[in-house]
């Protein structure tokens, strides 16, 4: 998977977790049309709505989206995986000379988590049998928290992890990191996280082995989201244009005004996250522990000191080093060829304190710094393997 590189975009963050998702999707044929439909070898991309929480009155206009803007000349499939929290179901988005672009439901299912790990992979291995393709692309819309562990609930709000399942009102349900990585039964062409906290090294880490790039926000992302409209053109391309799909997210919301112009974005290119880590570890072996944290650029959420940003924590723990100067030659040099497209807006929204956070560092991916008020994350952090290679 080749991962174009561009730099020189503006600052960035984002902001609100609520992905999209699901529905039985209106407009699904109650006779499948699919039998007839010719399968495609080149692409097939997989959307996935883990939206049985409160945002589930988004499903059907992202369904609809996706749909109305197929064009019919594509050459790959689009399946989108759906739950709302009553009849999730399957859909194949495709063009008939009959009923035109049409969102056909592939298979139902009886209520279930979608955030179980076990569902996940179901829902990809499926893809693959009814679709197999000679590459592979995942696009994820629900509530998250990045690498943060589920059972973290103090200080602050309740986290969630990759994806938030609610079901029948009871607690809610989420995936681990490790488990959504694990549960990923094939190598992916890219990942497109359409969830909050999702743009951390921590994460594009953990993934590494599973998906060529990543494209994720360190900071919360606003409704609507991602530009679904045209998304698909650029992910169908014969390189998916991962810095169209980044660029147009960044582009709407830097056009908004007042707290809506909020946005952060980045494309990471995961075969030189390896590269990026001996360099982080350079510094941080050769460094004291730097506590100045208010210091340090962060990306909310609210008060809480969680999501730091990686460029500005390195420049400022190895600014007492001799060597402070190559360290963080090194590290940029490994970080711009890891980031191949980074944007952001001067500040950003934060739900925690439904104010905007002006943003003046911004290096494409966040970082955790252990703190003694975080205990639980703590404890989780250090089996991470960014943690474990890094030593941080």
């Amino acid at each position: 998977m080749n991962c174009s590189n561009n730099n020189n975009m503006p600052q960035y963050l984002t902001f609100h977790c609520l992905l999209v998702l699901c529905i039985a999707v209106a407009g699904c044929k109650k006779e499948p049309l699919y039998d007839s439909q010719p399968a495609s070898n080149s692409r097939t991309i997989i959307v996935y709505l883990g939206v049985d929480n409160n945002f589930r009155a988004e499903a059907i206009q992202k369904i609809n989206q996706l749909t109305d803007s197929w064009d019919k000349t594509t050459d790959g499939n689009l399946l989108v995986y759906a739950d709302t929290g009553r009849n999730p179901a399957l859909v194949h988005i495709y063009h008939t000379p009959q009923h035109g672009n049409v969102a056909d439901t592939v298979e139902t299912y009886p209520a279930e988590n979608s955030a179980s790990p076990e569902t996940f992979a179901r829902v990809l291995n499926r893809a693959k049998t009814y679709r197999p393709a000679a590459s592979y692309g995942l696009v994820v819309l629900s509530h998250a928290t990045g690498w943060l562990p589920v059972e973290m609930s103090s200080p602050g709000p309740v986290l969630k992890s990759v994806i938030m399942d609610k079901q029948a009102g009871k607690i809610n349900n989420c995936m681990e990191l490790s488990d959504f990585a694990q549960a990923i039964p094939y190598k992916l062409d890219f990942i497109i996280f359409d969830a909050c906290f999702m743009g951390s090294v921590e994460v594009a880490y953990e993934l590494r082995d599973k998906a060529d790039c990543i494209v994720a926000s360190p900071a919360e992302v606003l409704v609507p989201g991602f530009a679904y409209t045209s998304m698909m053109q650029h992910l169908f391309a014969p390189v998916p244009n991962l810095m169209a799909v980044a660029h147009e997210f960044y582009d709407y919301y830097n056009g908004q005004t007042g707290m809506s112009r909020s946005a952060t974005v980045s494309v990471v290119k995961t075969t030189e996250l390896e590269t990026l880590a001996n360099a982080v570890k350079n510094i941080t072996q050769q460094n004291a522990f730097y506590d100045k944290l208010e210091n340090i650029q962060t990306y909310g959420y609210g008060t809480q000191k969680i999501y730091f940003d990686l460029g500005d924590y390195m420049l400022k723990l190895s600014s007492g080093s001799p060597q402070a100067a190559t360290l963080i030659q090194q590290f940029q040099a490994a970080l711009d060829r890891c980031i191949t497209y980074m944007a952001c807006t001067p500040s950003y929204y934060s739900s925690g304190t439904s104010a905007m956070q002006p943003l003046n560092a911004f290096s494409g991916l966040s970082v955790y710094i252990p703190q003694a008020t975080y205990p639980v994350a703590n404890e989780a952090y250090g089996m991470l393997k960014w943690a474990l290679v890094t030593g941080n």
